[in-house]
């Protein structure tokens, strides 16, 4: 694997610190949540943000989900031709396979891409195990599709399977994950609902993401671009597809989850 130095990145970082700042903040998305018409909203994010196809005209979730295939296209061609190594681009495609990716990010030695991974793997296990508790799954079915390499031990989930959502909290009282638990959890439990849990659950990763933007040289920058980018644009759909299919205003607001900006 090809080794640079940190230095190496003053020209990529410079360009997605630039970039950063046409980033959407979440208050811009519960404003558009109000719009009772997809244009409106639309407009409300495109004014706040930068996209490469500002002027598109979208009506129905087949012309959003090619717009939005489009602004990805473009986001994985900006980070192929910034980043010095291939490997922390493969990172980005792999991302959401946190198992591949954290094998690449380790053998790179970049602790707070590793660390991201890590924690995306212990929130998926997670919220594995809340859903299969909650559908009342054998702990057979489960068996084996738990991923390695978090920082909770796959027997964690295992033994923690028969265990209540209050004892399953106590267990995660000395971790990182504790408060994003109990939220979600107490929301599934009054109200059956997942909103929280996958709000909160993608709340922690943003926030950690954001410590990024104190690392002044190296591929850390680019990578919580990336990442903060792709989030933008899921938020996008969330709220394209909400209004498409008139779900209340007030629903699609507590499912927005925090942003980079």
């Amino acid at each position: 694997m090809s080794r640079i130095s940190r230095l190496d990145y003053a020209y990529a970082v410079g360009r997605v610190r630039a970039l950063e700042n046409l980033l959407v903040a979440k208050p811009f998305f519960m404003e558009a949540a109000e719009e009772k018409n997809l244009s409106s909203a639309l407009k409300i994010i495109f004014d706040a943000g930068q996209f490469h196809q500002e002027k598109i005209e979208i009506e129905d979730s087949e012309q959003l989900d090619g717009f939005l295939e489009k602004e990805e296209s473009a986001l994985l061609g900006l980070v192929s031709s910034i980043l010095h190594e291939k490997e922390i681009e493969r990172i980005v495609l792999d991302v959401d396979q946190p198992d591949k990716a954290l094998e690449i990010s380790q053998e790179l030695k970049v602790p707070f891409i590793t660390k991201y991974l890590r924690y995306k793997i212990d929130l998926g296990n997670l919220k594995m195990l809340c859903r299969a508790k909650y559908l009342e799954l054998s702990l057979d079915r489960l068996v084996g599709l738990f991923l390695e390499g978090g920082f909770l031990d796959v027997n964690f989930f295992l033994e923690s399977f028969d265990l209540s959502y209050g004892e399953i909290g106590e267990k995660l009282l000395a971790s990182a994950f504790h408060s994003a638990w109990i939220l979600a959890t107490d929301e599934l439990v009054e109200n059956e609902t997942f909103i929280v849990l996958e709000r909160e659950f993608e709340n922690f990763l943003m926030i950690y993401l954001r410590k990024a933007k104190y690392i002044v040289f190296g591929p850390e920058p680019v990578f919580a671009y990336a990442q903060a980018k792709k989030k933008e644009l899921q938020l996008l759909r969330l709220l394209g597809v909400g209004i498409l299919n008139q779900i209340p205003a007030e629903i699609l607001k507590q499912r927005m989850s925090e942003t980079y900006v």
